[in-house]
């Protein structure tokens, strides 16, 4: 057995979505975002809503080069589910973009109380609390870290690097010891 620069990419991930990710590295589906909009996109393959994921990207995503690469996201989801389904293999979960405009009014702004208003998707003004908010982005993070060091092209793994240093601040920094 040889391994393919495709199985290097996918080794160098480790996520619950690892697949997803490198398929998304691989085609090129975050390349041309800003540091904000990549932490956001990110963030998408990572947060798991408690509200039940609608099978599209919701209408309050920041700008439309992120609800593109959003778009690109859940149709490589959706090719990837189809080829788990074909070969009997569990099941990837799908792309949820309940944590986007929250990351990314944080990685623009490191306005807390705006990037907890961002996080209310239900339009209720329920929002998630300080404690939940820094443990998704702690995992953004993590994720960032590792696309900081996979990704193919040099101008995605700087977003990466931007992307840390626009998250790991404030209270996400504080945490982070």
């Amino acid at each position: 057995p040889v391994v393919t620069d495709d199985g290097r990419l996918l080794a160098r991930i480790y996520s619950e979505s690892d697949l997803l990710v490198a398929e998304c590295l691989r085609t090129g589906a975050w390349e041309g975002l800003d540091a904000a909009e990549l932490a956001a996109a990110l963030s998408s393959v990572l947060y798991e809503s408690r509200r039940e994921v609608h099978g599209g990207v919701s209408a309050d995503v920041p700008t439309g080069r992120l609800r593109r690469a959003l778009n690109q996201t859940r149709r490589l989801w959706t090719e990837l589910r189809a080829d788990e389904q074909r070969h009997r293999i569990a099941q990837s979960r799908e792309p949820d973009d309940g944590f986007v405009a929250a990351i990314h009014r944080w990685a623009s702004t490191g306005d807390l109380a705006s990037a907890l208003a961002a996080s209310d998707t239900t339009g209720t003004g329920s929002t998630m609390s300080a404690g939940d908010f820094v443990r998704w982005c702690r995992q953004v993070l993590g994720l960032a870290d590792q696309v900081r060091n996979a990704a193919p092209s040099p101008e995605l793994r700087a977003t990466a690097r931007r992307a840390i240093k626009d998250v790991r601040r404030g209270v996400v920094a504080v945490d982070a010891g």
